[in-house]
């Protein structure tokens, strides 16, 4: 049961163990908010930073930790899709799966089926463009914040289109590519940029050939896959569920983004 205020719980999701870092305001609840940490891997410290939003909209806070020594970059920025041999792995092996399983996980600790939102800053933000791209979950919105990669919204691979994990190409066939595509194209994704993260010099920029094709730094890289999604549902006729929504004069700071106002509209 998660009680008033802070605490840290272990969740087991699908046989493996996770410390998860909590919040439940004294109010009344409205939905649960999963929050996914950046490189530093202080899933408390980010719990900590999102407990005002949580105060102000009534949102039970689940924080999971993604320690190095289980997940690498390769694992968890982008999503534990690929092996280290650039071989797709299993859907059942793939780190995007725990963001359902850990919602489920909260539901019944609550004893409640309440909505749930995904917030993911820098790294976070990696990780949750690759689950929008390919899982199916029932958020009612997916944050994608100051990512310095994301999943462009293109089949085949370069310089035609992007291969998985920084497109969609390799990992679908026939009809079921098409169909995956135009289901990202309509998820509930905010991609959520701070004006002033715009320094191609970030020691902490991802800066792999494939990121740089995305743009210099990561408001270009943001802005170029949203533009880019848009086009592509116009392309196909297909329904587009994005929102592009800046927090002003906000560098790369999780603690700047989830406090800015604009944080009100990233999660409507």
């Amino acid at each position: 049961m998660l009680l008033t205020g802070s605490g840290l719980m272990q969740a087991t999701l699908d046989g493996v163990d996770f410390d998860v870092y909590t919040y439940r305001p004294s109010g009344t609840i409205n939905g649960i908010l999963l929050v996914y940490h950046g490189n530093s891997r202080t899933a408390g410290n980010y719990r900590d930073y999102a407990i005002d939003l949580a105060d102000l909209e009534g949102f039970v806070v689940a924080a999971p930790l993604f320690d190095k020594g289980r997940f690498s970059g390769h694992d968890y920025h982008r999503g534990g899709l690929i092996n280290a041999s650039g071989d797709l792995k299993p859907p059942r092996q793939w780190t995007t799966r725990f963001v359902a399983l850990l919602a489920e996980w909260a539901r019944k600790e609550m004893d409640s089926t309440l909505p749930y939102w995904c917030w993911g800053h820098s790294a976070g933000g990696q990780f949750l463009s690759r689950v929008a791209a390919f899982e199916q979950i029932e958020a009612e919105r997916i944050i994608i914040a100051n990512a310095s990669t994301h999943v462009l919204p293109l089949l085949g691979s370069y310089p035609d289109g992007e291969a998985v994990p920084f497109g969609m190409g390799g990992v679908y066939d026939g009809a079921k590519e098409q169909e995956r595509l135009r289901a990202y194209l309509a998820a509930p994704i905010t991609i959520y940029l701070g004006t002033d993260d715009d320094d191609p010099d970030d020691p902490e920029l991802t800066m792999m050939p494939e990121a740089q094709r995305q743009g210099e730094q990561r408001k270009d890289r943001g802005e170029r896959t949203f533009e880019l999604g848009q086009s592509q549902a116009v392309a196909l006729g297909c329904p587009f569920g994005w929102e592009l929504v800046y927090a002003p004069k906000t560098k790369h700071s999780d603690f700047q983004m989830i406090h800015s106002l604009s944080v009100l509209k990233a999660i409507d």
